[in-house]
């Protein structure tokens, strides 16, 4: 049997397993505390999460995640499930097709879209 070169993918239920185990019914917290969260993910160390996400910056962090902020929450409190959701897909999202991006633009500009396998 072959052995496995390279990292081990990290798996979202594992980090989801972290994230409960160790904030119990505490789901907004603040931005130091999801900070502190998100570099004991696995998904942390991941090299894709590394390169997309570029959190070098506290401003890069700040922009990162503004997304993860419940409408109901107070202020500058973010909520744990939704940044590790927007971790994960950060790393695994794929871009749209160049395909998809020319039949959007034609569709915003009002021109008939083509089908998909047209373009």
């Amino acid at each position: 049997m072959r052995s496995r070169s390279g990292s081990i993918t990290p798996a979202y239920s594992v980090d989801l397993t972290l994230l409960q185990s160790g904030y119990s019914g505490t789901k907004n917290v603040s931005s130091a505390e999801a900070r502190d969260a998100v570099t004991k993910f696995a998904i942390y160390e991941d090299p894709a999460f590394q390169r997309r996400a570029k959190l070098e910056t506290d401003s890069d962090w700040s922009m990162f995640m503004e997304s993860c902020r419940l409408k109901d929450a107070p202020k500058g409190t973010y909520n744990l499930e939704m940044l590790l959701k927007k971790c994960y897909t950060v790393t695994f999202a794929m871009p749209s097709s160049p395909a998809s991006k020319l039949r959007s633009s034609r569709s915003a500009d009002g021109a008939e879209s083509p089908s998909a396998l047209a373009v």
